[in-house]
This record gives C-alpha cells, sequence and structure tokens, in this order.
C-alpha cells in the first residue's frame, strides 16, 4: 500500500509539474531528445566516403597526384555541403605562386561567401573554368585549380586519407551541428534547416549571420 501511495504521489506531482510547463510554453527535461553522434545518421553516407588517392586537409579542401605530375586541388565533401550548395566563384590565376594558407577558392552558400585556403605551396598552373559558379555534384573528380607543388614535392603531413578522413569527417559533420546550435539568429530552427526530410538542407546558411559566417571560416576552413 506504501508503494501504490509513493507511485501514485509521484505520477501525481509529475502531472502538475508537466501541466505548469506546458502553460509556461516549456517542456520538461526528461522528455526533452539527447543529442547524440547518431545525428549523422541523418548525413548521406557518401559524403564521408573518400577516395583512397585522395588527401584531404583540415580547411576542407583537397588534392590528388595527377599523370602530369601536378596536384588537382578541389573542395571535399564536406566543404561542398556543409551549409548548402557550394559555387565557387573566384581561383587565383594561372601562374600565380601560392603559399599554403594562401587563398584559394571564393565560394558562396547562397548570399554567404566564404575562403578556402590552399592546403599546399607552388605555382598555379591551371584553373578549371567550368566549376566556376556551378554547383558540384562530385566533388572528389570535380577539381578546380592544378598546382606545381614547390620543389616538385608533396608533403604529406597535416593530410588525411582512407579510414582516417571518413571518422574526422563524421566528427566534422557532429561539430557543424553543434556550430549551428550556438551561432543561428534562429536556434529553435537549426534542426528543420540543417536536416530537412532526413538529409542536408539547402538553406543552412540563412540563419547564420555574417560574423557567424567569419566563425564558420575559423572552425573548419582553417589549416
Amino acid at each position: 500500500m506504501v508503494a501504490i501511495f509513493v507511485l501514485s504521489l509521484f505520477i501525481l506531482m509529475l502531472s502538475i509539474d508537466l501541466l505548469v510547463l506546458k502553460t509556461q510554453g516549456k517542456s520538461h527535461p526528461a522528455f526533452e531528445t539527447i543529442p547524440s553522434e547518431i545525428d549523422v545518421s541523418l548525413v548521406p553516407q557518401n559524403l564521408f566516403t573518400v577516395p583512397s588517392d585522395v588527401l584531404v586537409s583540415n580547411g576542407h579542401t583537397w588534392v590528388k597526384l595527377n599523370k602530369e605530375g601536378l596536384l588537382n586541388v578541389g573542395v571535399d565533401a564536406f566543404g561542398n555541403s556543409a551549409l548548402g550548395d557550394l559555387s565557387i566563384i573566384g581561383c587565383p590565376e594561372n601562374g600565380i605562386k601560392l603559399t599554403r594558407g594562401d587563398v584559394i577558392f571564393k565560394g558562396t552558400y547562397g548570399n554567404k561567401k566564404v575562403k578556402f585556403l590552399s592546403p599546399v605551396s607552388g605555382n598555379v598552373e591551371s584553373i578549371n573554368s567550368s566549376v566556376i559558379g556551378k554547383k558540384l555534384f562530385d566533388p572528389y573528380n570535380e577539381w578546380a585549380v592544378k598546382i606545381l607543388p614547390k620543389e616538385g614535392n608533396l608533403h604529406v603531413e597535416g593530410f588525411l586519407t582512407g579510414n582516417n578522413a571518413s571518422n574526422w569527417m563524421k566528427k566534422e559533420f557532429i561539430k557543424l551541428k553543434n556550430f549551428l546550435e550556438s551561432n543561428s539568429q534562429e536556434t529553435a530552427i537549426v534542426g528543420a534547416t540543417m536536416y530537412d526530410g532526413g538529409s542536408l538542407s539547402k538553406d543552412v546558411h540563412v540563419a547564420l549571420s555574417d560574423k557567424s559566417i567569419i566563425d564558420f571560416e575559423k572552425e573548419f576552413l582553417s589549416l
């Protein structure tokens, strides 16, 4: 009898608590969804797959040695879709000498502009004009710039490949969700804007201010 009385009292108190919170437009912590790494299950798995012959930098650019002895350089799958559909709007001219960390691409997510940094030092040998101003459908095959690396060598320190790159990419998407929750101008709609019908939304950038875009570059596009 005592146990039944205590259980009944607990249920009564919880019901009153829920009623008060509902009146205030709040929810009880016990019934809130707990964020977890399961969030990445909503991200298309192909975004985690990195070709074995591609080196990915922590600034979300990639390099691949081609048959000419040059490096094809592009934007990885995360950079291509993090805040919506990316369009590359600017690359350095042929003959320009780049130092690792210089701006190599300028792009836009909607009306928000971002800068990607060169993962290597070297001379710009070729620009792929066919990707300028267009959505990238196959980011690891759609290079934007070909570079002759300095001294003809590629130093692989600071790059990720294979499973290491894939696992790191998953962590970046989890980090992105946390970033959006902290920086969105409309925190309540972050979930809806990042994941639309179970896949990445094309309008994530809408909820971010210009300052947040600068913070995004520092968090995700720095080397």
